[in-house]
């Protein structure tokens, strides 16, 4: 189901969500919010970082091209979907840092359970779970 509204910015640059939108997110006071922008498409999404259905990871990893693809894939097996990512180059061709953040609702297993699983899979070196 969508729901929409019209609503102002502010001279400060902020929006005020409406209530309705608001509880049908399942967003209240201090719920953290993933802005993501396309300038050439002209929208902005709204994606609020609901507790127990989101999560924040931090992989360090060997900095060999499909390193990414294959954690992506054993996230997909969890059923964590992921939102946002980010990644960088720590050492070139040695050692590289990917944050994401996951959708977690859907879930087949623990963040746990995944934790000791990627770390036994020689992909990662290390894995910080930032937020749950």
């Amino acid at each position: 189901m969508r729901n929409s509204n019209i609503v102002r910015v502010d001279s400060k640059g902020r929006i005020l969500i409406p209530i309705h939108i608001r509880k049908f997110l399942d967003a209240d006071d201090g719920t953290e919010m993933v802005l993501i922008s396309d300038k050439e498409k002209g929208y902005v999404k709204i994606l609020p970082l609901l507790k127990d259905k989101t999560a924040e990871l931090r992989f360090t990893i060997s900095d060999i091209p499909g390193t990414l693809a294959k954690i992506a894939g054993i996230l997909s097996d969890y059923g964590f979907n992921i939102i946002m990512s980010e990644s960088r180059t720590l050492v070139k061709g040695k050692m590289a840092e990917w944050d994401v953040i996951i959708d977690t609702s859907e879930k087949n297993g623990t963040i746990e359970q995944f934790k000791k699983e990627i770390i036994h899979s020689n992909l990662v070196k290390d894995l910080e779970v930032l937020r749950k």
